[in-house]
């Protein structure tokens, strides 16, 4: 009778065990924290279901996907799952985030360069490297000084990823070894400094200050510089901007600091870990910033090209207050802070950057090796072809417009040229073509 029982509760919960995942799939009976990082919003493949993806197996493999990413109980599992690995070992299975010394945390491109292993990924030697950073400086000359004559000024801020201020608590172990090859922090501000960019260097800064300030300039479990430190960067940062501008800005006053539990994006790579319970911090620091009265001050329109450093800026600084705009172009991709605009396709580059009083490209250390971003090659397309507003609103109309754009997609397919070559040939000769209609509204 006892063992019947027993193999009663046993089948129930199996049944339970096998039917629960797909009640909570269907149901969201229960109701758990979403998960932080990357997520695919997929359509369940059923509803596109047709002979041909089944026979090729492509409706086969988007169900699993699907199914991977919604089975119930998802989160709780994931969560607990992660959380076992690092109480015990240490661990994490997520692949932008590496274990450092003491539960430290940084971003796995960060650690990659300190090791001189990102060099290989951009160019196959050292002399290659030196050769595109020196043609890019070279271009981004050429843009600040046409920008300057537009009223534009056009400055990089580089900013220290958390390798440089804070190398004692990267890992060790035979997976980190240390590469041959160059660094392009060691290399490009020099480069600025003998072409005339204008820049501001945060990693020199930092590096002077790291064993005298009182706060961290980085957390333990961010990737990011610490909100505090921010703080004091946007105070410097304003300075130079109104040095380089020659006008007077409203300033900041950083006030009194107080410890707290972290702030977001202080524990951006902890929370990108999805455990159950919180790792447990370096002493937080933060404070608040008020604005300086001036009545003389002005606020300029600010758009700024670049990484994620920025996020810290905005998260702590009144920008409303400080700028007249603020346009955030994320990596020259998804635009921020802009009601008209989410794309940097959308945009009239020129007249966008005619409309700024300062554009800053704010650059990682680890970024480096790339300071076109696309936004510097696209520029110097806009302002050296003849009429460069008329063109850059034609190609905008050109984007907008479906039925236009897969047109010309298929020319440039059709012709082997690349698709920014057949729209930059086909807005000329429309203005060519019917200029009174074109240069007419430019005038």
């Amino acid at each position: 009778m006892k063992n019947r029982l027993l193999y009663i509760v046993l089948s129930v919960l199996t049944v339970a065990l096998l039917v629960l995942p797909a009640v909570q799939q269907h149901t969201k009976l229960f109701k758990f924290k979403p998960l932080h990082g990357v997520t695919n919003a997929n359509t369940p493949p059923y509803k596109y279901l047709n002979f041909n993806d089944l026979r090729s197996g492509e409706f086969q493999k988007a169900a699993e996907q699907h199914l991977s990413d919604n089975y119930g109980f998802r989160e709780p599992l994931i969560r607990g799952y992660n959380q076992v690995m690092w109480s015990l070992f240490r661990k994490t299975y997520c692949q932008d985030v590496v274990v450092g010394k003491k539960g430290w945390l940084y971003g796995q491109r960060a650690v990659s360069d300190y090791f001189r292993q990102l060099a290989g990924t951009c160019a196959d030697s050292d002399e290659e490297m030196v050769k595109k950073l020196d043609g890019e400086v070279a271009r981004l000359k050429k843009m600040q000084d046409l920008l300057d004559e537009r009223g534009t000024k056009l400055f990089v801020l580089v900013c220290p990823s958390k390798d440089i201020i804070c190398p004692e608590h990267l890992p060790e172990g035979k997976e980190y070894v240390m590469g041959d090859r160059m660094r392009a922090i060691e290399y490009v501000p020099e480069a600025f400094a003998k072409n005339g960019i204008n820049y501001l260097d945060m990693c020199a800064w930092f590096e002077q200050i790291k064993d005298t300030v009182n706060y961290p300039l980085f957390p333990k479990t961010g990737t990011h510089w610490s909100n505090v430190a921010s703080m004091h960067v946007a105070d410097t940062l304003i300075r130079y901007m109104e040095w380089l501008s020659g006008k007077n800005m409203p300033n900041i006053e950083v006030g009194p600091m107080y410890p707290s539990e972290p702030v977001r994006p202080d524990n951006d790579l902890e929370k990108i870990m999805n455990l159950v319970w919180p790792i447990k911090p370096n002493q937080n620091y933060y404070a608040k910033v008020d604005i300086v009265p001036d009545s003389t001050a002005q606020r300029l329109k600010l758009i700024s090209i670049g990484d994620s450093y920025f996020w810290n800026l905005s998260y702590t600084m009144p920008m409303d207050s400080l700028f007249s705009s603020h346009p955030y172009w994320y990596y020259f991709s998804t635009v921020y802070f802009d009601p008209d605009h989410n794309n940097v396709k959308q945009l009239n580059l020129v007249k966008e950057v005619d409309s700024a009083d300062l554009i800053m490209i704010i650059l990682t250390s680890n970024h480096l090796y790339n300071i076109n971003q696309g936004f510097l090659s696209r520029l110097q397309k806009a302002l050296s072809n003849p009429y460069p507003e008329v063109v850059e609103d034609i190609l905008h109309k050109m984007e907008a417009n479906d039925d236009w754009y897969q047109s010309l997609k298929e020319k440039a397919e059709r012709q082997g040229k690349t698709l920014d070559e057949v729209m930059r040939d086909d807005a000329l000769y429309l203005i060519k073509k019917d200029p009174e209609k074109y240069l007419g509204k430019a005038e």
